[in-house]
Order: C-alpha cells, then sequence, then structure tokens
C-alpha cells in the first residue's frame, strides 16, 4: 500500500519521478508528489489543519551519492546530507527532513522519519512503489 503521511494524515500519492544513476551510484532526482485528490480534500476543510495549503506536499531528494548494501539502497538523512544535497519536503516552503529511507531491489520506496513545520517537529512516513 503506498502512503505519503504527514502528521497524522495520509495524502495519498501522485506523481512520482525517479531516475537514479546506479553505474555512478547517484540518486539524481527522486520527487514524490501527495496525490492531488486526497490533497484537495484536506487542504478544502476550512477548519481542518491543512486549510493554509496551495500546492500538494512534495518530498524530494536530489544529488545524493549512495552504496548498494545487500541489494538495497539505504541512506540516514543528516545534517551533512542536508547542507549538501537538495533534500527537502516542499510544504509551501522547503522544509527539512530527518530519517531514513530505504529502496528495496523490488523498487519500494520507505521513509520514516520527521519534518519540521513552523518549527514544530512532525511524523513524515510514505512507502511507494517505484518504476526502476
Amino acid at each position: 500500500m503506498q502512503k505519503f503521511i504527514i502528521g497524522t494524515n495520509d495524502f495519498g500519492v501522485g506523481e512520482v519521478t525517479c531516475k537514479i544513476d546506479k553505474e555512478n551510484s547517484i540518486i539524481n532526482n527522486l520527487t514524490i508528489v501527495a496525490d492531488e485528490e486526497t490533497f484537495e480534500k484536506l487542504s478544502d476543510d476550512e477548519d481542518g489543519e491543512w486549510f493554509w495549503l496551495l500546492y500538494p506536499p512534495r518530498l524530494y531528494f536530489k544529488e545524493i551519492p549512495f552504496e548498494l548494501k545487500d541489494d538495497k539502497i539505504e541512506i540516514i538523512i543528516t545534517e551533512e546530507i542536508l547542507d549538501n544535497c537538495d533534500v527537502a519536503l516542499y510544504l509551501m516552503e522547503h522544509n527539512d527532513i530527518g530519517g531514513k529511507f530505504i529502496i528495496n531491489k523490488n523498487g519500494i520506496f520507505v521513509f520514516e522519519g520527521c519534518t519540521y513545520i513552523s518549527g514544530k517537529e512532525v511524523k513524515l512516513e510514505l512507502e511507494v512503489n517505484l518504476t526502476l
């Protein structure tokens, strides 16, 4: 099951871009956008938590080096990665993230961690089927 969870809300998974250069061990672009329809339901609720959003959440990882371990890519998002790579959750602004992600040999991407929205730490979890 695919999911894009921020806090307690699952925004669903919409458009996914996945460009991985295995020869040079670089994730060129991995971008996951929340499902448009689910986003609209959550953001249209004027009394809801997400009424202020104009665009679906977008998680992106660009130009990140990796090493294969047991036929999978496993990356812990560190301060060094945040400083040297293009990594964030776009949610009306680019929000830092923390946590770990894995892409297994079957193309299943799993991220478990958090993001920081208005200075508050919020759970961030994704599970996405990638086309490798």
